[in-house]
């Protein structure tokens, strides 16, 4: 049985965060991911600015200048935002050190270019699907499909939607499942060359939306989130009768929406990205925050002598700081989430911008966008 300090299960931008930053902080974790290279997951393929200066922390100028040099990537120049009547506001993204602040890249590609930087004290698996995870006197044990069996002090839940570390987490705490929304989308053929991403906020879909955004290669992203319960198969016709041009790809799948705050560990366990909820109620992007929470749970840990992992109270090292630090942030998507159920509330929110341009700025903020 392989013995390791942290096993990571899944090899999403959080859990590759989490390996990432443990690594720069003298750790060897393990990382587990089910599937092989490259292999897709349904997601709107969008960066935002705070994704991107994540990124820059973790690998430096370097390795965002290697990111862009891609040919999967195309750089995002603004994110517009339109109601039922066409009213449009628009929200720029300067460059910053000479370097795009948004993007979007399909993580059919995206996934595998992160698992291939990740630093070489970093035990690598892919191909390997967790079957069970087992609670021990003082460590966990994990089994693999293949019959791999890891024993680790600290495991990361970076699984996503359908977790098999959150339940532990969950039971731990009396949670329910956190609210999801769902949503579909598919891939399209462009005839246009733009860098612009758009939101459409129209009935029914309030209070979500409809978006359309440019890919390398003159490809599109569309699709659309509703709020719950909408079930994912239900979306797909509405999908078609939106955008009646052929669609490929087309895949659906639950968005886990950071409505509250929720406990995010138990003993010698905690989650992260969507295994944990966070992504953005208004918009569903969860890169940015999926990313962010992989680092803080690796510096959560760095703090800790491993020998006290077990016995610490994980809540005050590791969640509790991380919605200190996006609190602010969370607020403003919540009432934008409000905002959003009502047409009228969506039109007269584009007007005031419109108006007033200078109210943009708490947006491209909570974007991420510098400058």
């Amino acid at each position: 049985m392989a013995d390791v300090a942290v096993a990571i299960i899944g090899a999403g931008p959080a859990g590759i965060a989490c390996a990432w930053r443990l690594a720069q902080l003298g750790f060897s974790p393990l990382i587990l991911e089910k599937a092989t290279f490259p292999r897709d997951k349904v997601c709107g393929d969008a960066l935002s600015g705070k994704s991107i200066a994540i990124l820059k922390k973790l690998g430096g100028s370097a390795l965002l200048e290697d990111f862009f040099s891609q040919p999967f990537v195309l750089p995002a120049e603004r994110l517009s935002f339109w109601d039922d009547r066409k009213h449009k506001v628009s929200l720029s993204f300067p460059s910053q050190g000479g370097l795009p602040q948004g993007a979007t890249a399909p993580r059919l590609y995206l996934d595998k270019w992160l698992w291939e930087q990740i630093p070489d004290p970093v035990t690598k698996l892919s191909g390997e699907k967790v079957v069970r995870v087992h609670k021990r006197a003082s460590f966990w044990e994990i089994e693999g499909k293949s019959g791999l069996r890891v024993k680790a002090r600290f495991i990361v839940g970076a699984d996503g939607a359908n977790s098999r570390v959150a339940p532990w987490v969950w039971r731990f705490h009396g949670l329910n499942r956190p609210v999801e929304a769902p949503a579909v989308r598919g891939y399209a053929s462009s005839s246009e060359v733009y860098e612009e991403l758009h939101l459409h906020f129209i009935p029914p879909l309030l209070p979500g939306y409809f978006w359309e955004f440019p890919l390398a290669h003159q490809r599109l992203n569309v699709g659309i989130g509703m709020p719950p319960p909408a079930p994912v198969k239900g979306l797909r016709p509405t999908l078609q009768a939106l955008w009646p041009e052929p669609l490929e790809g087309v895949g659906g799948h639950k968005i886990p929406l950071a409505m509250g705050e929720r406990p995010l560990s138990a003993q010698a366990c905690a989650l992260v990205g969507d295994a944990a909820a966070l992504a953005d109620p208004f918009t569903g992007e969860g890169i940015g925050n999926a990313l962010l929470s992989g680092i803080r749970l690796a510096e959560a840990l760095a703090r800790v002598p491993m020998a006290q992992w077990w016995e610490t109270d994980w809540e005050t090292f590791y969640t509790k700081p991380l919605y200190r630090e996006l609190r602010q942030e969370m607020r403003i998507t919540r009432v934008l989430h409000r905002i959003a159920r009502s047409p009228f509330r969506v039109r007269g929110l584009l007007a005031l911008m419109q108006r007033m341009p200078f109210l943009t700025r708490p947006l491209l903020d909570w974007y991420g966008v510098k400058g």
